[in-house]
């Protein structure tokens, strides 16, 4: 039975993946209504109770919209999807203009939370307790020191994002930084670029942490500027033919 049910959450979790790929693609164009369940399920060689699974997910992430007795319908996912595409919204990038350009905005995008995150904790009234991202500092500082493997170093870097987020106490920044952060770490070539000199993240992180235990919202600015630049940095390697780490 357990085993069963294992196989058909993973064949669920097929469907879902194919529907999806070809609803971000354009292959199932905005509006277009999808055959009958019934025809569907054997067109995917799967079966109805399968294919509604799949549907019902899609349905709930904003790709189809469903109507009694009219059917799913493709919808668009730049107006009704949420953060949770952007795995495969940056997979699918099917040009390198395109990958590198969605890439510059998902940090740009990290970059505004990261702002909201340092407000709120430069008021020691209204943020939590900070200790842990301090400890994870010392963490990451200890893994650059050790010459740790990329890999490491990122996860090191995450737990230092995911302790301020914390520090604020607001599932509203958690909510909207956590899908970014891993896209950014689940993508290798930029993961590779952006640790390429932990040292210097290593600097900025010793810095934030003497900031934290005297926090003013004057350096802030200056934290964004230095998060830009070093941005900037990294699009433009990853946007080289053959980036040079």
């Amino acid at each position: 039975m357990r085993n069963t049910e294992i196989h058909r959450r993973s064949v669920v979790d097929i469907c879902e993946q194919m529907l999806r790929r070809e609803i971000i693609t354009g292959e199932l164009e905005i509006g277009e209504l999808l055959p009958p369940e019934r025809l569907l399920a054997e067109q995917m060689r799967v079966s109805r109770l399968t294919l509604r699974s799949a549907l019902t997910r899609l349905a709930a992430s904003g790709l189809l919209s469903v109507r009694q007795g009219s059917g799913y319908r493709v919808q668009d996912y730049l107006v009704h999807g949420g953060p949770d595409l952007l795995d495969e919204v940056v997979e699918l990038a099917n040009t390198s203009p395109s990958r590198v350009r969605i890439i510059a905005d998902l940090l740009a995008m990290r970059r505004q939370v990261a702002r909201v995150v340092l407000e709120r904790l430069s008021n020691p009234a209204e943020r939590g307790d900070v200790d842990e991202v301090l400890l994870s500092i010392e963490r990451f500082a200890d893994a650059v020191e050790r010459g740790a493997p990329v890999e490491e170093i990122a996860r090191a870097d995450l737990s230092i994002i995911s302790a301020m987020v914390q520090a604020t106490e607001s599932p509203v920044y958690a909510l909207c930084i956590n899908p970014i952060i891993r896209v950014v770490m689940d993508l290798d070539s930029l993961r590779d670029i952006i640790y390429r000199q932990p040292e210097e993240s290593l600097a900025g992180y010793r810095i934030l942490q003497y900031w934290l235990q005297a926090p003013d919202p004057k350096f802030i600015g200056t934290f964004m500027l230095e998060l830009v630049r070093r941005d900037e940095a990294s699009v433009r390697l990853l946007a080289r033919p053959d980036p040079i780490l």
